[in-house]
């Protein structure tokens, strides 16, 4: 592993999911190598991954295991690789059709090139492939479909490739309205058949919660015995069965029509899995907070204020992640490493989870020796 002394950083995960604290808060600290040659790796400029190479597992690792030895983890901080083939691969493993980008990066990069990578993929919306409620026949999963064979042959040969060095987790499962907005060719189209067919919307929420918990299942079943516990896109590391739940689609509907439509399927995945944490993205999806907020089994809730608004700084949300606190749910807290000091004297420590990076691993390890970390 990448990661020293994992033996004792676990232990902040474990007491972090149940929202409590240990001897300090844990702070997710990434940063560039002190040399030449980690800062071009991550700019980009040596490992972008052409389309054509998109299902080149050999190159497409190779690069990741690239970044991640340019990289400085510190604090809680871990290595973890997932095939990244675009928000709407579960909508492709129904046979969904996307477009793929002419150049993107293998996994997620940090350094002096602070410009977020391009989009990995996007559905070709208009072109719905579920055409009529009264057949549901293809909110399912084959087996031989590519992109799922794809994405289970890119797990198991970064299992294979990885010897312990990082983790390996499942990809981004896009699930619920998000995917059946995709399904029936955008948003648009699935917002008109909330209010003309809604039995016809309740009908298919049922299998598209079939087919989440067999991607996410089959996907854990590859790395179970050979990793101990589990991650996912959001870096986070659970014991048992953890996972992000989600619903972007919900920032365009009342929190009646979500407690009507959605909340059965996300009580499923949050029943299902061992931890969970709410993916809550953007100003418009503040107003089902209090609603979830009731759930009794979720653990945590990861706020992302969208596109635009991360540079009016972490302060404007304090509110938000002391409500959330106040329910007894933790917290991620995404932060400039010049904020962290904020954070620390602005929330409670009881499931206070910090991440950050710095611009150099010099920085880094003076913010870790700041902040009691060793």
């Amino acid at each position: 592993m990448l990661l020293e002394n994992w033996g004792k950083i676990k232990k902040y995960y474990e007491t972090w999911w149940n929202c409590q604290v240990l001897d300090r808060v844990p702070i997710w600290l990434v940063a560039p190598r002190d040399d030449s040659q980690s800062r071009e790796i991550l700019s980009g400029n040596t490992i972008k991954i052409k389309r054509e190479e998109r299902f080149d597992k050999e190159k497409v690792i190779e690069c990741a295991e690239k970044i991640f030895q340019a990289t400085f983890f510190g604090g809680v901080a871990f290595p973890c690789y997932w095939p990244n083939f675009g928000t709407d691969i579960l909508s492709a493993y129904m046979g969904a059709d996307i477009e793929f980008s002419p150049v993107f990066l293998p996994t997620f990069t940090w350094g002096a090139n602070k410009e977020e990578p391009p989009p990995v993929s996007w559905a070709k919306w208009n072109d719905p492939i579920l055409t009529d409620y009264s057949d549901l026949s293809v909110i399912q999963v084959k087996d031989k479909n590519f992109y799922w064979q794809k994405t289970k042959e890119f797990m198991r040969y970064a299992l294979e490739k990885s010897q312990g060095r990082y983790f390996i987790s499942p990809t981004d499962i896009h699930e619920g309205m998000d995917s059946l907005a995709v399904l029936r060719g955008g948003p648009q189209q699935l917002c008109l058949d909330l209010i003309d067919n809604p039995k016809g919307v309740k009908k298919a929420m049922k299998p598209l919660w079939k087919v989440w918990r067999k991607i996410y299942e089959e996907s854990y079943q590859i790395t179970a015995d050979k990793q101990e516990g589990s991650s996912s896109w959001t870096n986070l590391w659970s014991p048992g069965k953890g996972y992000p739940v989600q619903n972007d689609f919900t920032c365009l509907i009342s929190t009646s029509m979500y407690g009507e439509f959605f909340l059965e399927e996300l009580m499923n995945e949050i029943n299902y899995l061992d931890y969970s944490i709410y993916h809550l993205d953007g100003p418009d999806a503040l107003k089902h907070l209090d609603m979830i907020l009731e759930i009794p089994r979720l653990n945590a809730v990861q706020w992302v204020p969208g596109a635009g608004m991360v540079k009016e700084g972490v302060a404007r949300w304090i509110p938000i992640y002391r409500k959330i606190q106040a329910k007894k749910k933790a917290i991620q807290v995404f932060c400039q490493s010049a904020e962290v000091d904020f954070v620390l004297e602005s929330l409670k420590p009881e499931g206070l989870l910090i991440f950050t990076s710095c611009s150099s691993e010099k920085e880094a390890k003076e913010l870790l020796s700041h902040t009691g970390w060793p």
